[in-house]
């Protein structure tokens, strides 16, 4: 999505007013990693990065509530991102000293292939809730046409750095165990959980036990826990997977060669 508003704000002379803003979830809820990756996106391209921090991130709102969210109820995104980035708006809306109403466009990077919801979602839209007398908030959903593949493309034709655990099969780089997602996606997360020595699954599995509520109606992290340790560490993966998977092995070898050049 940067690539995208990186390229059209320069084509627009405005590439000054761009802000890449990241909500850090900390290191309960984030793959290590993933602050520093957007940091070094946004000094790429030589825009400004702000992160802004969930204390506790999901494990403590979780804790806190004595229940995991839901597709109905995703607290987690309310809370932990859209929540965190109202005191940003205001921040650069009052850096900008204007006498007037400032127009502030929140782009964000979803995708109308990744569910029915967003598909249904426009490319702009009145923030009402964001906006008030000082400011006109409009989000923007730049990449929404895009496919999978299409990302993929943009990301290996301009050797733009990834996270990790693409290549190890993760579908999208959401929290390390994410609510939404599904038995085999988990699975997988918990067993790359094994190989990085992380332990998020077996905390997350001790405080179902201890708040009396699974992670998923009909899937509890003790489960998904078991039968990764079952199916033992990832080890069937290295730098470079998702664009083989994506794109084929000549263009997963062009895109190394590239980072390459550019370290």
């Amino acid at each position: 999505m940067l690539h995208r508003v990186v390229t059209w704000a320069r084509a627009a002379g405005c590439l000054h007013k761009v802000v890449v803003v990241h909500a850090d979830l900390g290191e309960s809820s984030e793959w290590p990693g993933v602050r520093e990756l957007v940091a070094r996106q946004a000094e790429r391209y030589g825009v400004r990065f702000i992160a802004v921090e969930a204390e506790g991130g999901l494990y403590r709102l979780v804790e806190k509530r004595g229940k995991f969210p839901d597709s109905k109820n995703r607290l987690c995104t309310s809370q932990l991102k859209r929540d965190r980035l109202a005191p940003v708006i205001t921040l650069l809306v009052q850096e900008l000293g204007l006498s007037r109403q400032a127009v502030v466009v929140n782009f964000m990077g979803i995708r109308a292939e990744e569910s029915a919801a967003r598909r249904r979602k426009p490319e702009l839209a009145l923030d009402t809730r964001l906006g008030n007398g000082n400011r006109l908030v409009v989000t923007a959903h730049p990449i929404l046409d895009m496919s999978e593949t299409e990302v993929w493309q943009t990301i290996a034709q301009n050797g733009l750095e990834y996270h990790p655990a693409y290549d190890a099969g993760l579908p999208r780089l959401s929290c390390i165990l994410c609510v939404l997602a599904g038995r085999e996606w988990l699975i997988r997360a918990a067993r790359l959980c094994l190989t990085l020595g992380l332990t998020h699954p077996q905390r997350y599995a001790d405080l179902e036990a201890r708040i009396g509520h699974t992670f998923q109606k009909k899937l509890s992290v003790a489960e998904i826990w078991a039968e990764a340790q079952r199916r033992g560490p990832l080890e069937d993966w290295e730098r470079g997977d998702a664009i083989r998977r994506h794109l084929g092995e000549e263009a997963a070898a062009q895109y190394l060669r590239r980072l390459e050049l550019a370290a």
